[in-house]
């Protein structure tokens, strides 16, 4: 449940201060405006909820010919003049919203065209932000009904400033973690009961984060024997019952106050076999290499390149992947990708999920995630108290 020495949400002076910053910077770029499109809460609010603290609160669901957006929401930011929010006929909370106007709607794209007309934009240049989760019958409508209009994406300016997390929305992260930690702990305590199957697990495991005061659990995985290996499985958890000996990975997802956490561990299910505890401690010894490169000043690749040389050097090199983590924040997966080719530099207040996992079809798995906010100097603060080792 929340405590009343949880972090405060994000107030209203800080998402004013967002929109000033996304302002200037749309300026600089030659805007006039900026076009925010997010969807549900759950899965990719975060450029919409960053300039608006709006999280869209229903599912995206089929078009029709009345209903065109259900779980979707526009932002407009001008340069110069009101800021307007549309959602779908769900509407807003008026308690957090961070908007001039807003205006709900069945048909989202004919609502937002009116107001680009309305505010004199019909010729604008317009950046599309999160251009990527545009439905096409949306992006057929603007370029039909607004031909003078140039609009084109805009993938830098409001993802350059979520990178950086304020001293408030690392607050929210780290309470975001706890709740992860509570959600594992009661995974832990379950596993060691014994005598469970996944779907117990994953019960008791969302039950715990819930009563600590998260937001929701997107879901909780549970993956055990050699269901393992199989990194993201549908569904989350089975009626299979874990049996002595077994390797668990569990994965925690969820969000307190908007901000996700997501958090990995792999958890044994009494003894392990020698090679099952060899490759738990191979991931272990990746993963303490990976957070250790988190420097700022360091570029990604080296996040990867520490996890890739503990792997490589032991008899579990091929079950090495591409991607060995990722930003968090409104979204439980942002960027950068922690990838041995990506070369963003590392900055203070960057937020990162670290997790180099190994995975073997048929056999076993194992993954240990950390989430960790880069510091001005020095060693990043871990910020999931949850045990590394569990086995």
């Amino acid at each position: 449940m929340s405590h009343p020495l949880d972090p405060p949400a994000i107030q209203r002076a800080e998402i004013l201060a967002r929109q000033q910053r996304a302002r200037e910077a749309a300026a600089a770029a030659g805007y006039d405006a900026l076009l925010v499109i997010g969807r549900s809460f759950y899965d990719r609010p975060g450029d919409l909820a960053y300039l608006s603290n709006h999280l869209p609160p229903f599912p995206t669901t089929v078009f029709s010919d009345i209903n065109q957006g259900m779980g979707h929401a526009f932002f407009l930011l001008p340069v110069e003049g009101p800021t307007t929010l549309v959602t779908d006929p769900r509407r807003w909370r008026e308690d957090l919203i961070v908007a001039d106007e807003a205006r709900a709607a069945a048909d989202i794209a004919t609502a937002i065209i009116a107001v680009i007309r309305e505010q004199g934009l019909e010729s604008a240049r317009i950046g599309m932000v999160a251009d990527d989760i545009l439905p096409a019958p949306f992006d057929r409508r603007l370029r039909a009904e607004l031909p003078e209009a140039t609009i084109t994406p805009e993938i830098t300016i409001v993802a350059r400033l979520r990178a950086i997390k304020s001293p408030a929305e690392q607050a929210l992260m780290r309470r975001a973690a706890a709740c992860a930690d509570s959600a594992i702990t009661a995974a832990v305590e379950a596993i060691r009961r014994g005598g469970v199957t996944e779907r117990e697990v994953c019960a008791e495991a969302i039950a715990a984060a819930m009563r600590d005061g998260a937001d929701f659990v997107r879901y909780f995985r549970v993956h055990s024997g050699p269901w393992s290996a199989a990194g993201s499985r549908w569904p989350q958890a089975m009626d299979r019952r874990i049996e002595p000996g077994d390797i668990v990975v569990v994965d925690a997802i969820g969000a307190f106050q908007g901000y996700q956490f997501d958090v990995n561990r792999t958890i044994a299910a009494g003894e392990l076999g020698e090679k099952e505890r060899a490759l738990c401690e191979t991931v272990l010894e990746a993963t303490t290499a990976a957070v250790n490169a988190c420097i700022a000043g360091n570029p990604v690749l080296d996040i990867a390149t520490a996890a890739r040389e503990i792997i490589l050097a032991s008899p579990f090199a091929d079950g090495l992947g591409a991607m060995m983590g990722h930003g968090i924040g409104l979204e439980t997966v942002e960027l950068p990708y922690i990838m041995p080719t990506e070369e963003t530099l590392l900055e203070p207040g960057m937020t990162l999920c670290v997790e180099p996992g190994l995975f073997f079809a048929g056999w076993a798995g194992a993954a240990i995630e950390q989430e960790v906010i880069i510091q001005p100097a020095g060693a990043p603060e871990i910020i999931t108290d949850t045990p590394m080792r569990l086995w």
